[in-house]
């Protein structure tokens, strides 16, 4: 509303650019991880790090900034809140919601698009997670050592919500609750009720039609 534009960077800077003045500002940073290590000890870069960024429908009033980002120090992908207070993010504000326990001996797919719909619901896309087969296209691999390799644990995973598109509903403190219409109800066994859509292998950007709430 005051004509800025709040964007990421992969290594954890957290940005605005004044639309008006094309100024742009470093208004918080993030530790993040960005590198996978084998089992055989060769390091990589990573396509994880800081992945996506959403501001509240409310954002004028409560000035709330949703993050994703891969932890620094523990295999695992975080959504978390902050104020955004002037032209920085106040770490003290810091709310984590949802954490996503993650391998990082292999690459890829990390989602991390997010937006809300009309009714406060935020949208999360996750990647799968899981290396790129070695011929053919279906991430299905049995072998043992492979797991990183095996799609059944991720995105073909009901009680996994990497390879998903998941929809939660954020609350005021910092929690969430579980919007109706979800592909799981909750306390079904075996499922995760965040996961709205599953079998993906890398959804990125997300948006909805302000028009029909399609996604």
């Amino acid at each position: 509303g005051d004509g800025r534009m709040l964007f990421v960077e992969r290594k954890g800077n957290v940005k605005s650019v004044d639309l008006k003045t094309n100024t742009v500002k470093i208004i918080g940073f993030i530790p993040v991880n960005r590198i996978y290590t084998s089992k055989e000890g060769r390091v990589r870069e990573a396509e994880e790090g800081l992945m996506g960024i959403a501001v509240h429908p409310d954002f004028e009033k409560n000035h709330w900034v949703y993050l994703y980002y891969a932890d620094k120090t523990e295999p695992k992908h975080v959504l978390a809140r902050w104020e955004l207070k002037g032209d920085s993010l106040d770490q003290s504000s810091k709310k984590i919601l949802l954490e996503i326990p993650t391998q990082r001996e292999t690459c890829c797919h990390t989602g991390g698009g997010m937006v809300f719909d009309k009714d406060g619901n935020l949208f999360l896309t996750t990647g799968n997670n899981t290396g790129n087969p070695t011929a053919g296209t279906s991430g299905l691999d049995e072998r043992p050592g492979r797991e990183s390799w095996d799609d059944q644990r991720t995105a073909g995973n009901t009680n996994d919500l990497r390879g998903k598109i998941l929809r939660i509903h954020p609350e005021d403190d910092g929690t969430y609750s579980i919007p109706e219409g979800n592909l799981f109800p909750p306390g079904t066994a075996k499922t995760r009720p965040e996961i709205y859509t599953m079998g993906h292998r890398n959804p990125w950007r997300i948006s909805v039609d302000t028009q029909t709430g399609y996604i």
